[in-house]
């Protein structure tokens, strides 16, 4: 009988430990930017994340781009180390090898085995379940409860995503189908039907990501917003590298006028993920879990829209392309404050993690954000990390594609590929030190060389002004 009495108080404290653990939600935006003003037309997740939480002035990815970056926040780790390259199959994007490296080493399963049920909802990697990467939609990753995740890229309309395994397609039937519509009323169900178990939640909106089609309601909200006409804002300079100064010509009056067009429908589309950031905060707050729960709003990377001349794109070193958003609120969070801290992309899953009281493995790049969020502002704000790009290009007029009938994205046509290290102080301000390759495609062992030189700052070729 004294046993008995042992093993039930030994069963009802770990009951009891699992339950105080707090519920992570993380909502991660597709390409939204943070330069050029997009939270500013976003007056509810002021009112739900900023004014209730902490936002980070210093948020950055490590690389600009979908697929690499979306690994980085899964693995914790640097593109270099867990081989994701690029948007296609060939350089890694849910191709066999990151199955073989890394889908059992993202914070899925580690969450899993802190004790969470764990759920799934909208964009994985941008091959997901795609011929050629070699599993269909029934493949579902190691440690996720719930998976509702698209098949392939970001889409509104006309998709089809793996509902626990099982492929389910949908049309264009604005009230069945809107995709960021679709994820909140599958995310606010989790919520409803997971009072027995602390929950970590991974919602990833297709918004503002191209085609950026907005919902009936939203359309023609923004109409007559132009770009943000900022002073790098179509700048012409034979000082720049290459792509800039011999790359890209400078935006005729119809491309401008395209621009603007995307510029105004990505902040049509972010209207909706206000919709579902106020549907899982209202689900949590009818289960009576809010005050124990973190909700972290981010984005996979930023965006430019005319910056340089470039169009509507990413895949640069500079401000528009890697600085991000990143807004928490949570128990312990201060509100309504700002911290000048640094937060990478990498730093994601070990955060998560960490607030779930599990160890953090040894093969991540980043590191925990948990001190920051309960306050611990570090004694300085000096900081310098690693931005990296593998282009895909390989020689001028190979591989281009476009948006509309004038906008060539050149950067698929040549190769960009660059190393950059990004370094703060408080006396010097920020400065970018980067490396930009030639026009032919670097081999992988050229590039641990310059990985070698960077990570001893023992070298650095050309400074790139912001």
């Amino acid at each position: 009988m004294a046993v008995f009495r042992e093993v039930f108080l030994v069963l009802l404290l770990t009951a009891a430990a699992v339950v105080s653990k707090p519920n992570i939600v993380y909502v991660l935006t597709d390409d939204q930017d943070v330069k050029l003003g997009s939270l500013d037309a976003l007056p509810v997740l002021k009112s739900l994340m900023t004014d209730q939480g902490l936002y980070f002035d210093n948020a950055f990815v490590t690389t600009p781009v979908c697929c690499p970056s979306r690994s980085s926040i899964l693995t914790g780790k640097y593109t270099h180390n867990h081989h994701t390259y690029e948007n296609t199959v060939e350089r890694g994007c849910d191709a066999p090898s990151w199955r073989t490296l890394n889908e059992n080493k993202t914070m899925g399963p580690y969450m899993s085995m802190a004790g969470y049920k764990t759920g799934f909802f909208g964009k994985y990697l941008n091959n997901y379940g795609e011929p050629g990467s070699g599993v269909d939609l029934s493949h579902i990753p190691p440690g996720w409860t719930r998976w509702f995740t698209l098949q392939g890229n970001s889409k509104y309309y006309n998709y089809s995503v793996s509902n626990q395994g099982v492929k389910e397609s949908h049309g264009d039937n604005y009230t069945l189908d809107y995709f960021t519509d679709v994820i909140k009323a599958e995310a606010v169900k989790f919520i409803e039907e997971s009072s027995d178990s602390p929950i970590f939640m991974y919602i990833a909106t297709p918004a503002p990501h191209r085609p950026a089609t907005p919902a009936p309601q939203y359309e023609s909200r923004f109409v007559g917003q132009v770009a943000p006409r900022s002073p790098s804002y179509n700048f012409d300079s034979k000082d720049k590298h290459w792509i800039i100064s011999e790359g890209t010509p400078v935006m005729t009056k119809e491309v401008i006028g395209l621009v603007d067009e995307l510029y105004e429908m990505r902040l049509e589309t972010l209207l909706s993920v206000q919709d579902l950031l106020e549907a899982v905060v209202g689900a949590l707050e009818k289960q009576k879990v809010l005050n124990n729960t973190y909700i972290f709003f981010n984005s996979d990377h930023g965006y430019h829209l005319g910056q340089f001349k470039q169009q509507g794109e990413k895949r640069q070193p500079y401000e528009e392309d890697i600085r991000v958003p990143l807004i928490v609120r949570g128990p312990g969070i201060k509100p309504n404050t700002t911290t000048q801290a640094l937060a990478l992309s990498i730093d994601m899953a070990p955060t998560f993690l960490d607030l779930a009281g599990w160890p953090l493995p040894e093969d991540m790049d980043g590191q925990s954000l948990k001190p920051i969020l309960l306050g611990e502002e570090p004694a300085e704000t000096n900081y310098q990390f690693l931005v990296e790009y593998f282009g895909a290009g390989t020689s001028p007029g190979v591989g281009c594609f476009y948006y509309g009938p004038y906008v060539p994205f050149l950067h698929d046509c040549v190769n960009n590929t660059f190393l950059s290290l990004r370094m703060h102080d408080s006396q010097n301000g920020d400065q970018i030190f980067s490396d930009f390759f030639s026009t032919d495609a670097v081999p992988m062992s050229q590039s641990d060389i310059y990985f070698r030189e960077y990570y001893n700052i023992t070298e650095v070729k050309l400074q790139v002004a912001q």
